[in-house]
């Protein structure tokens, strides 16, 4: 039981030594070579590791390195103070948009669209090689020609909806806007979005299956390829007035506004 304790003390204090030996966040004031680590640092974090010494004299020891100087702790510049504000920025607004997104699945044009998509796929008895015939077709399909594929997926009711919403989104005081909503059915299909995605299947994508596994899916932030942005995205199960699932909207968030400044 001691041993499992001292375990997780160790790892707790992992992203402690992380930070202390990061070259980025501290230097030290020292006149070896600055691209090693002073030997009186590596002694201090050999003796913790091998148990010798305690946590709390590890940290006594590291607390007194950096009152006296020896370890210099730089101040935020002004780039960092504004990054930090606009990540508390991003997560305001993500969070704004994840309950808009909540009443959104609600609607009756959202509800009655899935559905729909779900009997239809359902009756066929061979959804999965539907699915798969689609995903083939998509990547020709021109969402500019009336009747095609992606036309048809962009131009219906649930579509005009999430389009209202960018459309309300683009002319708000949003620093952060979105980029991209769809909406699958319960098989992974496509059956509303805002712009033709990269793909028509979504099943097999892990945001697709942590969303209706746990109800909520949210992104680390990268480039997102449909979007052609980088992004932070959020995936919500969806569920009907029973509670049965049918289907997974997917809303994708413009973030370069940080990633260029």
């Amino acid at each position: 039981m001691k041993q499992l304790k001292k375990s997780k003390q160790m790892i707790f204090f992992v992203p402690i030594l992380t930070i202390i030996l990061g070259v980025g966040f501290f230097s030290f004031a020292s006149a070896q070579d600055e691209s090693q680590i002073p030997s009186w640092i590596k002694t201090a974090v050999g003796f913790w590791v091998s148990g010798e010494i305690t946590d709390k004299e590890f940290i006594h020891i590291i607390e007194y390195f950096i009152q006296n100087e020896i370890i210099q702790v730089p101040s935020q510049t002004t780039n960092d103070k504004l990054l930090i504000e606009n990540l508390h920025a991003l997560q305001s607004e993500i969070n704004m948009k994840i309950e808009q997104s909540r009443e959104v699945v609600n609607l009756p044009q959202i509800q009655q669209a899935l559905i729909e998509s779900n009997a239809g796929f359902a009756a066929t008895g061979y959804h999965e090689e539907l699915i798969r015939q689609v995903d083939e077709l998509w990547e020709s399909s021109d969402p500019d020609v009336p009747d095609s594929i992606a036309f048809n997926l962009i131009h219906n009711s649930a579509s005009d909806v999430l389009r209202s919403i960018m459309d309300a989104d683009q002319k708000s005081e949003s620093q952060f806007k979105y980029a991209e909503i769809f909406v699958t059915n319960q098989f992974g299909a496509n059956v509303a979005q805002s712009h033709k995605t990269s793909d028509f299947r979504q099943d097999d994508e892990m945001w697709w299956q942590k969303a209706k596994q746990n109800g909520i899916f949210l992104s680390e932030g990268g480039y997102d390829e449909s979007a052609g942005v980088y992004a932070s995205d959020f995936a919500l199960k969806i569920l009907d007035k029973n509670g049965n699932f049918i289907g997974v909207l997917k809303a994708v968030v413009n973030i370069e506004s940080i990633t260029d400044e």
